[in-house]
């Protein structure tokens, strides 16, 4: 039987964080995704004999590893985290306090005695009431806590200076802090070098984005917005420029060649968003092949994926090379397998792939995915599930691990007759375009381009594009538009407001020309947390799992669920979630829309997690109807509680055994469970906060 081929894809990605207003870098996520991820990724992927995929670097990404490797990035988070906190002013203690969480708490915070006092002692105060409690030794602890939480696999297994701050744990130096931060600007420094040896010695192909990572199809015609989506709502001034789209292209190619090597490459186009004119500027400018979405196949083929034995081959478009990833398998990787054990994960995707190799031998399975942001969920940053899967693949003679290149030599194209318009997240461009605020941008972009920007856009500038150009083609990366909207809400979202405003300005600041006040306004409306609506009267709902009377939810309390973050799960959201209580019970009533399919299957199980005065979790199997509530120290509980699932989840839990008194405060989380380990969260981090407000709370709501 011929091998399934497994062409492998890591986009690595960030937004540019230089500012072109104060020469600095407001944010540090290039500088410490490369410490952990960057440089983990590739050797993760070398150490396995044989092991072969493909690495897409975006251009800006480059350009700022390239500003680390050379000092000249001055980044805002490391130089506080470099100063001496006896020399802080208050300002720079404040600051301090109020990034140095932002790491993953069940990860990094909750596993380490002294990141939790310290999370305790911020208390989630604002920030100057909380920077007040920070004395000089914890605030040196938070700086090295919060850099070592950027530390590998590697790292931590092979640096003297990481291993030993980890065993220490606390009461750190300032030369342990310096000693940390010299170890990870030689690890930044070694990055792009890496890269560019492991291409030059056949191990992984390298592939790219256009410059900026701006959304290909809407700079060519932003209308095209309305062929993936009917009803979108579109600026009222279409933004047309299809000569930008090539510049952008052109000018990551000069790019990719100053920093891995002079070469043509494969185009990995920002969030796989493709159009038929955008293939065709990627086609005219020497791009080898481009990739998408399986939703973009399904949308062009004429009977959609009904066998998705279509997937598995690749295809061409007028000539030029596509591929398609597998959707459910690289999310699997992406949104899954992190709560997972490892090695059942790794089997689980092995079984799947093995699976598809029984249906179509010698087919090609691409996934594709981000290859920085999801390992800090995974355990040792994903190390121990990559290196399970990787050998796996090389170990099983079904399965080969190929480059796209070595893929699309191997094998004949399929002609695809015609290209749907969309990306890889719903086959649409509505995370980028239709939102009030990301239309603005769009309108505000389309003037700036029409006043400053008058001619040479067309000319090829090699690699010394003219400033106002170039600034122009930052602010048409894809990031501010990803931020903008209520798609993705973000504690920086002003932060990354500010800094495409920054570069509109730059534009005119260039050109000689005065800023237009409209630049000095934000656009982005203040961040919106997971919202919780109050019960306004008890209730007592019957136990079915359906709605049973109109009423009977109706005065319930409800939340709701803000996602967030780099990655976008598609259909990951809870359409409701209700909760109230009696005189004797605690009610919960999830409804999960898109996710009844999973909840049906005989291996699901549903989890609710109570944190409170006194501990429980309620296991409930949706296939059997079998409730099973346990105590903190796992003991089983009897008539504490009755739930059903059939249109709506619901369920039942006596106040007594949660030990609620009124006003009492308590958390809660929603797990699902399939064989393998956990496939969702609901919140995604952290937990919904409540209150129990007793009996007076009709009190506090009459009404006639």
């Amino acid at each position: 039987m011929q091998s399934l081929q497994v062409a492998l894809i890591w986009h690595m990605h960030q937004p540019d964080y230089r500012d072109p207003a104060s020469s600095r870098v407001l944010l540090p996520w290039t500088y410490l995704h490369a410490v952990k991820d960057y440089s983990e990724m590739l050797r993760t992927a070398r150490e396995v004999p044989g092991a072969r995929m493909t690495f897409n670097l975006v251009p800006t990404l480059l350009e700022q590893l390239a500003d680390y490797q050379a000092g000249r990035a001055k980044d805002l988070w490391l130089e506080t985290a470099r100063m001496n906190p006896e020399e802080m002013t208050d300002g720079e203690r404040i600051f301090a306090v109020n990034s140095f969480f932002s790491v993953h708490n069940e990860r990094h915070i909750q596993p380490h005695r002294r990141y939790r006092e310290l999370a305790r002692l911020r208390n989630d105060d604002s920030a100057p009431e909380s920077a007040r409690r920070f004395k000089t030794q914890d605030l040196r602890d938070l700086q090295v806590l919060f850099l070592l939480a950027w530390s590998g696999h590697y790292l931590r297994r092979e640096s003297n200076t990481v291993s030993a701050l980890l065993r220490k744990g606390a009461s750190f130096s300032e030369g342990d802090k310096q000693a940390l931060l010299d170890c990870y600007d030689q690890v930044v420094a070694e990055v792009l070098q890496a890269y560019r040896q492991s291409e030059q010695d056949g191990t992984i192909e390298l592939s790219i984005s256009p410059y900026a990572h701006p959304i290909l199809p809407l700079l060519c015609d932003s209308e095209i917005a309305r062929s993936a989506r009917k009803d979108a709502l579109l600026p009222t001034k279409p933004f047309r420029f299809p000569e930008d789209a090539r510049q952008q292209v052109r000018y990551g190619q000069q790019i990719a060649s100053r920093y891995l090597g002079e070469q043509p490459r494969g185009v990995w186009p920002a969030e796989g968003a493709v159009s038929a004119a955008a293939l065709t500027i990627l086609q005219q400018e020497g791009a080898l092949w481009a990739a998408s979405d399986e939703a973009i196949l399904a949308n062009s083929l004429a009977d959609g994926l009904r066998d998705r034995k279509q997937l598995y081959r690749p295809y061409h478009y007028q000539g030029f090379p596509l591929l398609f990833r597998d959707r459910e398998l690289s999310d699997r990787i992406g949104f899954v397998y992190a709560r997972w054990d490892p090695q059942a994960a790794a089997k689980d995707l092995l079984d799947r792939l093995r699976a598809i190799a029984k249906q179509v031998p010698g087919g090609l399975v691409t996934l594709i995915l981000d290859g920085e942001n999801c390992w800090e969920s995974y355990a040792d940053n994903g190390y121990p599930f990559l290196n399970a899967f990787y050998r796996g693949l090389q170990k099983d003679a079904t399965l080969k691990m190929v480059t796209v290149g070595e893929a699309l030599t191997d094998r004949k194209a399929t002609a695809l007759p015609s290209l749907a318009p969309g990306s890889w997240i719903n086959g649409d461009f509505d995370v980028w375009i239709g939102h009030n605020e990301e239309n603005t941008a769009w309108e505000w972009l389309h003037r700036v381009r029409r006043e400053t920007i008058v001619e040479g856009i067309n000319n090829d500038y090699g690699q010394d594009l003219p400033k106002p150009l170039l600034h122009l083609l930052r602010a048409e990366g894809s990031d501010w538009f990803w931020w903008f909207g209520d798609h993705h809400p973000t504690a920086q979202a002003a932060t990354f407001d500010r800094l495409f405003r920054h570069q509109l300005q730059a534009v005119y600041q260039n050109t000689g020309l005065t800023v237009p006040g409209f630049l000095h306004h934000p656009i982005k409306e203040p961040l919106r947390h997971s919202r919780i609506h109050e019960p306004i009267a008890l209730i007592s709902p019957q136990i079915d799992g359906h709605v049973s009377d109109y009423f009977e939810w109706l005065a319930a309390g409800s939340v709701e669920l803000q996602s967030g973050g780099a990655m976008h799960a598609v259909s990951q959201e809870l359409t409701n979630i209700f909760f109230g209580y009696d005189e004797n019970n605690f009610y919960l009533r999830i409804d999960f829309g898109t996710w009844q399919e999973e909840l049906v299957a005989k291996d699901a199980i549903l989890e609710i997690r109570i944190s409170g005065p006194r501990d429980l979790q309620a296991h409930f199997v949706p296939s059997s109807g079998v409730l099973t509530i346990k105590s903190a120290d796992d003991k089983p509980m009897t008539n504490a509680g009755r739930a059903a699932y059939h249109s709506i989840f619901e369920l039942a839990l006596a106040l007594k055994p949660l030990g609620l008194a009124a006003m009492d405060n308590f958390a809660l989380s929603c797990h699902l469970y399939r064989t393998g380990g956990e496939t969702a969260r609901w919140p995604d981090q952290g937990t919904i906060r409540l209150c129990y407000r007793g009996t007076e709370l009709e009190a506090q709501h009459w009404f006639v």
